[in-house]
């Protein structure tokens, strides 16, 4: 298959055009909701580009309790939440489930806790359910309810079960605002510098996709996230940008120094990245996997990985589910466990070994991981945040944790490209 040509404009030009046809904030669209039924998966995902006010990814922030359909991780959005007409969630209104929500379904509380995102929901003999204001269309709940049905089917049991409504449906609004609820699971967030978790973690994301192949949904579909180098491109296209805004500062602090400092190293690695995406055997691969899609989580934290006391990883809080070729779960997955423990080698083979455990992984898709690993990803999402939306001071501690990293995950990358090549070797 011949290389898809790409018309490359000169980056000044290209500026100048983001900037002429970028719409105001408030006019940015809802992402992810295909509504041609005929078409489930044609149109790319921008889910994953920064549309609205990115929040922050710092841990610095003090988290009270950890529990199944918790709001995810500051790092978790870039996309405004998709409303479809209701009313989004927010932290001023969720402090409390309206009791005609509890009403419209079976069980009857006896004791309720309010948590960071979700409300525990105990029954007199001693049930526990979470209990969550949607920020996602009830199209798209319905969505994820019916994937994770098709799923178990298959014999996927590793998530937070959808309770269903007296009505029978996995979704109630009440004064315009969705909610859905699920069954409780005990366990803790997965601890993703451990070997141990980041493998069944991987086991659990892998067996997901699969058990998620075939699965379709007439009336609603969410946009696919197969559009990798596009996805990058717009990515590259906006670090430019940035390092020209931080550049053209007149009075530059800690952050803008840093960021500049790296500059060479971060246009090299998004280069990079995006030649082994633009690859026509990548290409290809992609093709193929569209045409038997599975579902990616693509909200990979800890706190959406509950690692439980019978040493699995169940995975909760699907809101972001969608068509996806799963090197997007395994480098999200990844790239945290990299962070986490100073880019620990270990914890790639732990990742690798237990997807290639569910589907054999080919050596195209180890390069679409490279790729994606290559990419710059923090720099630039904290760079985009403090440049486009604010400033704290966790950007730049970030930042020079990164920096500090550079050279670890300089070498393990060019590590996995070795052993990638290798590969290849063993094949011929």
């Amino acid at each position: 298959m011949p290389k898809s040509p790409r018309t490359k404009l000169p980056d000044w030009v290209q500026q100048l055009i983001d900037e002429f046809t970028r719409p105001p904030y408030f006019l940015n669209p809802s992402n992810g909701a295909n509504q041609n039924t005929g078409n489930k998966r044609s149109q790319p995902s921008n889910e994953y580009e920064p549309s609205s006010t990115p929040q922050p990814e710092s841990r610095h922030q003090q988290k009270t309790s950890v529990h199944p359909m918790q709001q995810s991780d500051r790092e978790r959005r870039h996309e405004p939440a998709q409303t479809s007409g209701l009313r989004a969630g927010t932290a001023a209104d969720s402090a409390r489930i309206p009791r005609a929500v509890l009403a419209k379904y079976e069980f009857a509380s006896a004791k309720r806790e309010q948590l960071q995102g979700v409300e525990q929901v105990t029954t007199e003999d001693g049930q526990r359910y979470a209990v969550k204001r949607a920020s996602i269309p009830p199209a798209r709940v319905r969505f994820m309810h019916r994937a994770l049905v098709y799923a178990r089917k298959q014999g996927f049991t590793r998530y937070a079960p959808f309770v269903l409504s007296k009505q029978k449906s996995p979704v109630v609004i009440d004064d315009g605002q969705a909610y859905y609820v699920t069954k409780w699971i005990d366990g803790q967030p997965a601890h993703f510098a451990s070997a141990e978790h980041v493998a069944q973690t991987a086991y659990t994301l892998a067996q997901f996709h699969e058990a998620t192949r075939g699965f379709v949904n007439e009336k609603y579909a969410p946009a696919d996230a197969f559009d990798l180098f596009g996805m990058l491109q717009r990515r590259t296209r906006d670090l430019r940008h940035m390092l020209i805004r931080a550049d053209a500062k007149r009075d530059k602090d800690a952050f803008d120094a840093l960021l500049l400092s790296l500059r060479d190293a971060l246009l090299n690695d998004a280069a990079h990245s995006l030649h082994l995406v633009d690859d026509a055997e990548a290409i290809a691969f992609l093709a193929e996997d569209k045409d038997e899609a599975g579902l990616c989580h693509l909200d990979v934290i800890p706190g959406n990985c509950l690692y439980t006391p019978d040493h699995h990883v169940c995975l909760i809080d699907f809101d972001l589910a969608t068509y996806a070729p799963r090197a997007l779960d395994m480098a999200h997955l990844l790239r945290r466990g990299f962070q986490a423990s100073d880019w620990n080698g270990e914890l790639a083979y732990a990742c690798f070994l237990h997807f290639d455990a569910v589907r054999a992984i080919p050596k195209v898709e180890y390069r679409l991981v490279e790729s994606l690993l290559r990419f710059p990803y923090l720099p630039w999402r904290l760079a985009h945040t403090r440049y486009r939306y604010f400033v704290n001071e966790a950007q730049l501690d970030e930042l020079q944790r990164y920096a500090l990293q550079e050279e670890k995950r300089q070498a393990f990358l060019s590590s996995l490209a070795d052993q990638v090549e290798h590969l290849g070797e063993q094949e011929e």
